[in-house]
């Protein structure tokens, strides 16, 4: 993953309700997925079997974060074990078939999360972060990311 793509999630995070979480660590899962598709049709097994394991670290995360009192958290508990076993096996054999499968599913699982995050009106998760004004300055090829200067309210106060 590129350091813009991870500045651009680092940003989106610290902005994010919880809902919105979720759905950016769908996203990272899918690039991680692309990346293990794209190095196995390059024939780059090192780098598939490396992205492999980082979307099934993700995915293991969603897993991790399930609420089983409900009954949706096991019929997702499920997906996610097929997905790993998927991504592991990707990983361990280099066999990338079942890379396309995972990354259908995740897909359609993030777009679900959308539609809930879009009517989760609840504030960011993170407090005390700096506020981000985006297109207010802009250069030739890109449009930049301003910070408010907001460091008095922000850190630990002695």
């Amino acid at each position: 993953m590129t350091s813009d793509k991870k500045n651009g999630y680092t940003l989106r995070i610290s902005q994010a309700n919880r809902a919105g979480l979720i759905v950016i660590l769908y996203e990272i899962a899918i690039d991680y997925t692309d990346e293990a598709i794209a190095a196995a049709s390059a024939g780059d097994m090192s780098a598939m079997s490396l992205s492999a394991i980082r979307a099934s670290r993700c995915v293991e995360e969603m897993q991790n974060n399930l609420h089983f009192e409900y009954d949706l958290a096991k019929t997702l508990n499920k997906q996610y074990i097929y997905m790993k076993k998927q991504l592991r096996n990707a990983s361990i054999s280099g066999d990338a078939s079942g890379l396309e499968i995972v990354k259908k599913q995740l897909t359609g699982l993030r777009d679900a999360y959308d539609k809930i995050a879009d009517s989760d009106k609840s504030g960011p998760v993170m407090e005390h972060t700096q506020t981000v004004l985006t297109g207010m300055t802009y250069s030739k090829d890109r449009i930049l990311d301003d910070l408010t200067n907001e460091t008095a309210g922000r850190g630990f106060r002695v």
